[in-house]
């Protein structure tokens, strides 16, 4: 089965894909539409910010039809399921009066009469799209300027990061805070046998080279598992679901999460981020608490994939490291000293989050759903 990618490319880039993609659209629009159906759809499936939003209109105990699209059936969940690019999950995609995704799948052929939510997966710090060093990049959103195309930002920064990456007009983009980190302000903290809890979880690279910490010249299991032990740490390890490249260690004080686990189930209850260049930091820092960025190879991913706030110091507030050495020593501060870059934090937080509250998801629910 051709991946959605690999049909949008088809329908944006050959002649016959445009032909195909405007004869669509037009039965897209003739097709009659459910007016309480709406189609969810996110990756990994029934997650990030469409599954929150889901939760928090499944609560309200509304008349609305509720429809997923997924990659594979997931038997424990009760709302009807269609398989990605199948006939069956297209027809439902027809059907839908509203759209609601992390990723932009269907925005091709979608028609003017559809409510199309773009819930995102974050906000930006890499670059992407227009502003990737590349150049004008193959897939852009298209159809994104009409009064029923809906996009969220966090802040008045990040939306006009998002406008910039993907050239839209920086009005059809709202800021609502995003749906998922409502669970931040809401998990109850959950008592654990560790003194202490530190999550690592590195960006995606699809050059599929590994730049982990675990892969750093003077990094030895060895040193990791006697830090770990004699402080009594537990260290999580939550990598992209597409990640394949990245060494992983073992031990009693490791904890390895699936890719496809749901990261906003344990972020509350983390004392200490470990990252390098995934946004997930713009999220826990609604939490204000300590952020290590490891970067021993800064340079060339500026140069090759770049980013989109710039200079990149400035924007993480937190110890950058480049050494195993200088990692253990920057964590046991952290972990002493959960001051340590408080004050960098906070001017952070006010720049990129505008909403610090738990009603992202109610926000969002009034702004489409009035």
């Amino acid at each position: 089965m051709l991946s959605s990618n690999s049909i949008a490319e088809f329908l944006i880039n050959s002649g016959l894909g445009r032909v195909l993609n405007s004869i669509i659209r037009l039965i897209n629009r003739i097709i009659p539409k459910r007016e309480n159906q709406i189609l969810f759809e996110s990756i990994p499936d029934i997650s990030d910010n469409p599954f929150y939003l889901y939760s928090y209109m499944k609560e309200l105990g509304e008349d609305y039809r509720f429809v997923w699209v997924v990659d594979s059936i997931h038997k424990d969940f009760e709302e009807p399921q269609y398989i990605r690019n199948t006939p069956s999950e297209i027809w439902q995609f027809f059907r839908s009066r509203y759209i609601v995704t992390s990723h932009g799948h269907h925005l091709l052929i979608r028609a003017g009469n559809q409510v199309f939510v773009n819930l995102w997966h974050g906000m930006p710090l890499k670059a992407m799209g227009y502003t990737e060093p590349a150049g004008k990049p193959v897939l852009l959103l298209q159809g994104v300027d009409d009064e029923n195309y809906y996009m969220i930002a966090t802040s008045t920064i990040m939306r006009n990061a998002l406008a910039a990456c993907f050239n839209q007009d920086a009005r059809r983009i709202h800021i609502t805070g995003q749906p998922r980190n409502d669970k931040l302000f809401r998990t109850p903290e959950e008592k654990t046998e560790f003194n202490g809890v530190i999550l690592y979880t590195p960006t995606y690279r699809d050059t599929g080279t590994d730049a982990s910490i675990f892969s750093l010249p003077d990094y030895t299991e060895e040193k990791l598992q006697d830090f770990l032990r004699e402080r009594g740490l537990c260290f999580l390890v939550k990598l992209h679901p597409l990640d394949r490249g990245v060494r992983i260690p073992t031990g009693d004080n490791i904890r390895v999460l699936e890719p496809s686990a749901d990261i906003y189930d344990v972020l509350a209850g983390v004392d200490v981020l470990v990252t390098d260049y995934s946004s997930i930091y713009f999220d826990f820092l609604l939490l204000d608490r300590p952020i290590i960025f490891t970067v021993p190879d800064l340079e060339e991913y500026r140069r090759v994939r770049g980013f989109v706030l710039e200079p990149f110091e400035f924007w993480t507030p937190g110890p950058k490291v480049r050494t195993f050495r200088e990692f253990l020593d920057e964590l046991e501060r952290s972990l002493n000293d959960p001051q340590y870059y408080a004050g960098e934090r906070r001017t952070i937080n006010e720049l990129v989050n505008h909403y610090r509250d738990d009603r992202s998801s109610e926000r969002v629910y009034r702004l489409v759903w009035g």
